[in-house]
């Protein structure tokens, strides 16, 4: 038996969904704990190549119980939209539930997210991809929100739409939007009775039974520790808790029943969206890194922020998350540098300092860099650690020292032979 929770140790992006394919291959119960459709998992087996939104990525296992849990927000059109992407490659998607608990993204969400930043002057955008997942959490922080059960009961449903719908249409107005009917929610959430009804359960006894019966259980974050509502750069975060202590309430599991928790970790940064990112780089290294590591977002296609590792922010994301391990991801991509950088400090007004700063001085923080010499050759073929150059070793055991925890996997590509165990 054992508990494994997989959460971002960065700005989110860090490569969560290929760690949790490979886990999956051997887990019995995969649980989405928080977030929406706001963020992608890019997963690629033998199916293909996958952006999972909403979906856990454990759903290409249909040994592997798939569970959306309480803390997340779920839009189901997306929902549909992914099952559908994924039956055309063979899989089925019986094996997906969505907890009881969970709360839904209406579509006068997603309206009021996109007003509400297209609102703010552009110092202080969000980044917000315009799911509606924040407006979707301010209902449910309010305690008027719609949750998943509540479609199974049009009486019910209806009285909290009455509730709901006279603050939503008057928020509405005041951006000049079209206002929306109780009778337009019901003919929405009818649809997705419809599609979805079935797989809306309550997941404590299926939680309950599989621990009972020493079953392998992972738990899946999305995005990083820098987008927590908390702990990261407020106010540019999601308005979750992706960090380990926000697996514990997503998916009503216990913080003493939770055997590891992996950090996962880019061997570069990036980030998309607003905010303060101290390690930035925008000259031509930026721009390779960038190049070399694909990278865009999965959801939006946006070209992420690139720079070099910043082991400040993960030590701080190590100390918070209370990490056993980490994964190392997307090594291969430094294979082509002659120099290699980690920022191991920051200097602000003049003084160094080697801890995390709150939002407003991450803002102005600059990062002091240790170089490390490359390995100038391909490591997208090592299958064990032996095979890696001793440069490419060094990095990573300096990684694993700054960040304060054991590395117990290093991947150098995307496939799940191109995860190395330690």
């Amino acid at each position: 038996m054992s508990i494994s929770a997989i959460v971002g140790a960065q700005w989110g992006d860090e490569g969560k969904g290929r760690v949790v394919d490979y886990l999956a291959t051997k887990a019995d119960l995969c649980i989405r704990f928080q977030g929406g459709d706001n963020a992608g998992h890019t997963v690629i087996n033998d199916k293909g190549k996958f952006a999972l939104h909403i979906i856990p990525s454990g759903i290409f296992n249909p040994e592997t119980t798939n569970i959306v849990g309480a803390g997340t927000v779920v839009n189901f059109d997306t929902m549909k939209i992914e099952l559908d992407s994924i039956a055309s490659a063979g899989v089925d998607g019986s094996n997906l539930f969505i907890d009881k608990r969970a709360h839904l993204i209406m579509p006068f969400h997603c309206t009021l997210d996109g007003a509400e930043e297209a609102s703010k002057s552009n110092n202080w955008k969000i980044g917000t991809t315009k799911k509606g997942i924040g407006p979707t959490y301010s209902d449910k922080a309010a305690r008027s929100g719609i949750r998943a059960v509540d479609i199974l009961d049009v009486e019910r449903l209806t009285k909290r739409l009455e509730m709901l719908l006279p603050r939503k249409n008057r928020e509405l107005s005041y951006f000049g939007l079209p206002e929306v009917t109780i009778e337009e929610m019901l003919e929405v959430c009818a649809k997705w009775r419809d599609l979805f009804g079935d797989k809306i359960i309550d997941s404590v006894p299926v939680i309950r039974e599989a621990y009972k019966a020493n079953k392998k259980i992972l738990l899946e974050g999305q995005l990083g520790i820098m987008r927590d509502l908390d702990w990261g750069i407020y106010p540019y975060t999601t308005s979750s808790n992706p960090t380990a202590g926000g697996t514990c309430s997503g998916a009503g599991i216990a913080p003493t029943r939770i055997d590891e928790i992996i950090g996962v970790v880019k061997a570069y940064s990036t980030s998309v969206g607003g905010g303060p990112f101290m390690t930035e780089l925008f000259d031509a290294d930026g721009e390779k890194l960038r190049d070399l590591g694909h990278e865009y977002g999965a959801t939006t296609g946006r070209p992420r922020r690139c720079g070099w590792f910043d082991a400040v922010a993960a030590d701080y994301s190590c100390w918070i998350n209370g990490f056993t391990g980490i994964a190392i991801t997307k090594l291969d991509i430094l294979d082509h540098f002659d120099t290699i950088k980690v920022c191991t400090a920051y200097e602000i007004n003049g003084e160094v300092i080697n801890y995390l700063p709150e939002t407003a001085l991450q803002e102005i923080a600059k990062p002091i860099y240790k170089e490390f010499k490359g390995w100038k050759s391909d490591t997208s073929n090592a299958r064990k650690w032996e095979d890696l150059p001793k440069e490419a070793q060094d990095y990573c055991i300096e990684i694993g020292k700054l960040v304060g925890a054991p590395i117990k996997f290093v991947s150098v590509g995307p496939e799940r032979d191109q995860i190395i165990i330690l």
